[in-house]
């Protein structure tokens, strides 16, 4: 989401509303790039995230589910320097995409030491530098000479701010000063004039500024008359208040059907949703864009290698088993070789034969036999007995394997399919716990601080009844083997990763467990079909396999009804 300077400034009023004067407690690194503040205020607690990669923004977030359990080097080191300390201000650099976020930290002797945190958003040259005494003490990107010949970034080089900061600020000046920064510093047309002398002004409220004043961008300045320059400083002066009382933000389709985005109303365009904040915007366009890549979407992305890799394997076992189909050719060959074994055909690369084993009785036919040059009759009749041989073995033993890593594969999408429910910590520590039991992760040598609790199922009551959802495998096995009475009913989605959905009711009619199976399609990978097959029977029915994977299971008898996915009406989500 690429926000100019203007609307950054109604960003920067929004950040010192809600976090200035606050105390970080907790820092955080989430990924190479992304840093996250853990701040403590008299009014509340906020998450502040900086991050300068794919798409980066500075944004007041929801509490993230999960955080990398060991520190960077770098988070240690910042860590030292910033835990603690309490942000004094928050400012915008001259209406640009740079904001400077001012902390003091109280030492151990009684010393007051400040630090500058430059926050700056452009683009690929995005990053977080944080300053003492005008020279860099650290920064998550670093950039040598070799880099960049303007200007370099790291330890223990002054600080520059970046080049094009002497703009200036339109929030900064009233309508008589902005009259005379027109006529004084305008240069080409309007439109290069206002970008010359203004930081700040992308596309949509340049456009809107035009609008207003019913301006030409392409028309040179020079031709302009006094009044449309007048006129130009007053547009200028109203969009100025505008930003100054703006809150939020709103996103617009434009004529060429493209989403922009304005803290003020826009002449032109389709208004399609407004934002109370701007964090929250930055948030969802952040989490649509997988921009962080925090440690459930590393988690995420660990699963989704290993079933890529088990996908491979599993192809390569289907390959090896399309080749047994020779398997009963090679046996034939060697057969009617070891019947003409009285034949002299050394130093022949094949032989004509007539296949007196053909079951239909046309002896007559002829077949080529490819025989090695160096090998008489019977030993090449003996070599096809091997290769047949070993294409059996290989089928039993791949037939096992391919099943094999078919129920691996199920599982491991199985798995995939938990994480896109988890919404809690524990949630996701179960579906790590299981990873690593499972061999996807390695196991790691720090501890939980605290007992996975075994209830974090979805729970809800419905007329007659209770109702039961595991949101992942091990809640699934749980429910299935451990907590299900024998007649409950418990409900999966055919051939669908999905949860397991117990209904526990003394009479459920028909209507109740077309209901139930419409949760269990929604909770599924089949929640945005139409029709979704769902089976259903007694727990008593249900076998779980020796040596299978968690919520793998088998039964003899059941039902299957098609439904409609539909979202439990008794829940909040």
């Amino acid at each position: 989401m690429n926000l100019d300077g203007l609307t950054m400034s109604v960003l920067a009023d929004e950040l010192k509303s809600a976090i200035q004067a606050g105390q970080i407690q907790k820092l955080y690194q989430i990924d190479k790039t992304t840093l996250l503040f853990k701040i403590h205020t008299s009014r509340d607690n906020f998450d502040l995230i900086i991050t300068v990669g794919a798409s980066p923004a500075l944004y007041l977030s929801a509490p993230l589910q999960d955080l990398p359990k060991e520190p960077s080097s770098l988070c240690m080191f910042l860590r030292k320097h910033i835990e603690g300390s309490r942000i004094t201000s928050i400012d915008q650099i001259n209406g640009d995409r740079i904001f400077c976020i001012s902390i003091d930290k109280l030492e151990m002797n009684g010393s007051i030491t400040t630090t500058k945190i430059y926050v700056e958003l452009m683009g690929k040259y995005s990053n977080c530098i944080f300053v003492q005494d005008g020279v860099i003490l650290e920064s998550l990107i670093h950039v040598s000479p070799l880099m960049s010949r303007e200007r370099s970034i790291g330890p223990k080089i002054p600080y520059e701010l970046p080049p094009n900061t002497q703009r200036v600020s339109l929030l900064d000046f009233s309508e008589s000063e902005l009259l005379d920064l027109l006529r004084t510093f305008h240069q080409g047309n309007v439109e290069n004039s206002i970008r010359n002398i203004f930081n700040g002004f992308g596309k949509p409220l340049l456009q809107e500024l035009l609008t207003r004043a019913q301006l030409d961008g392409k028309v040179e300045f020079d031709e302009l008359s006094p009044e449309k320059i007048q006129i130009l400083a007053h547009v200028l002066h109203m969009v100025s208040t505008e930003l100054k009382d703006a809150h939020g933000i709103m996103e617009y389709h434009n004529s060429n059907n493209k989403l922009v985005h304005s803290p003020i109303q826009l002449s032109t365009g389709t208004l399609e949703k407004t934002y109370e904040t701007i964090s929250a915007a930055i948030a969802q366009s952040v989490k649509s864009d997988g921009a962080i890549h925090t440690a459930d979407r590393e988690l995420e992305k660990i699963i989704t290698n290993a079933i890529k890799k088990e996908e491979l394997r599993h192809s390569k076992i289907q390959k090896e088993l399309d080749d047994t189909d020779k398997m009963d050719t090679y046996k034939l060959y060697g057969d009617l070789l070891m019947i003409n074994g009285h034949l002299q055909v050394q130093y022949e690369s094949s032989i004509d034969l007539p296949n007196l084993l053909d079951e239909s009785g046309n002896t007559d036919m002829m077949l080529t036999i490819p025989l090695n040059p160096q090998l008489n009759i019977i030993e090449n009749g003996q070599a096809y007995y091997k290769l047949y041989t070993k294409l059996k073995n290989r089928m039993i033993s791949g037939r096992y394997q391919l099943d094999s890593s078919t129920t691996k594969l199920m599982y491991y999408k199985s798995i995939l399919y938990s994480l896109s429910l988890a919404t809690t910590r524990e949630s996701l520590e179960e579906i790590r716990s299981e990873c690593m039991d499972a061999g996807i992760i390695k196991k790691s040598k720090k501890p939980l601080s605290y007992k996975l609790s075994k209830t974090n199922y979805i729970h809800f009551n419905v007329p007659g009844g209770e109702v039961f959802i595991g949101r992942n495998n091990q809640q699934n096995e749980y429910l299935t083997h451990r907590f299900a009475k024998p007649n409950d009913l418990w409900f999966h989605t055919q051939d669908i990763q999905g949860s397991h959905v117990i209904l526990r009711a003394s009479n459920p009619d028909d209507d109740m467990i077309s209901r139930v199976a419409q949760y269990a399609a929604y909770y599924s990978r089949g929640r945005d079909s139409s029709k979704v097959p769902v089976d259903y029977t007694y727990i008593k029915s249900i076998k779980k396999p020796p040596a299978s994977p968690l919520g793998f299971v088998i039964f003899n008898t059941h039902q299957t009804m098609i439904v409609e996915p539909k979202k439990p009406e008794y829940i909040k989500e």
